[in-house]
């Protein structure tokens, strides 16, 4: 029974099942592509190499704040509290197109520095600078792609997660290799 015919209860369907066969099968899958395309055990390496890291971070940063002080801005400085409280639909698709762009970093953030940091620090900086760059940059095409939904969000969230995934399965190899 569809939950929109009169008097029917809708009811909740967990992700928890299909959520972690989609995270077992695109972690293992960026895990093999990490284990030919990476070599070698934790190490460390010289300065020079943390150089794109480095900025590459800061363009996270960056765009991080962007994101919030977008939403602080349009909340809190910007609009009077009618604007913000208002029922009317573009207004309110618009708060939630800056909702969900700060809400979607937000909620990655904590995957991204957990496999970027260690990443970044003793298995590719290099790499791990031109991959947070490309985060940065499909981070950035949330806001103009949300409103368009999905499959057309998917440009800027799939990618991202399989950048982690590559990154999380690489740091786990080279702690195995060592």
């Amino acid at each position: 029974m569809s939950y929109n015919q009169v008097g029917a209860t809708p009811a909740l369907k967990s992700g928890t099942i299909p959520g972690l066969i989609k995270t077992t099968v695109e972690f293992g899958i960026f895990t093999g592509v990490a284990y030919f395309t990476e070599q070698g055990e934790l190490s460390r390496f010289p300065a020079k190499d943390y150089k794109m890291l480095c900025l590459a971070l800061v363009a996270f940063f960056f765009v991080a704040y962007w994101l919030v002080m977008r939403q602080g801005t349009t909340k809190a400085a910007l609009n009077p509290p009618d604007v913000i409280n208002s029922q009317e639909k573009s207004i309110v698709d618009a708060l939630r197109n800056i909702d969900r762009s700060v809400g979607n970093m937000l909620e990655q953030m904590p995957c991204f520095l957990l496999v970027t940091l260690p990443y970044g620090m003793f298995v590719n900086p290099i790499l791990a600078g031109y991959l947070v760059f490309a985060y940065v940059f499909l981070l950035i095409l949330y806001p103009a792609l949300y409103d368009m939904g999905a499959p057309l969000l998917f440009i800027s969230t799939f990618p991202r997660y399989f950048i982690l995934y590559y990154m999380a399965g690489a740091v786990m190899l080279a702690a195995l290799r060592t």
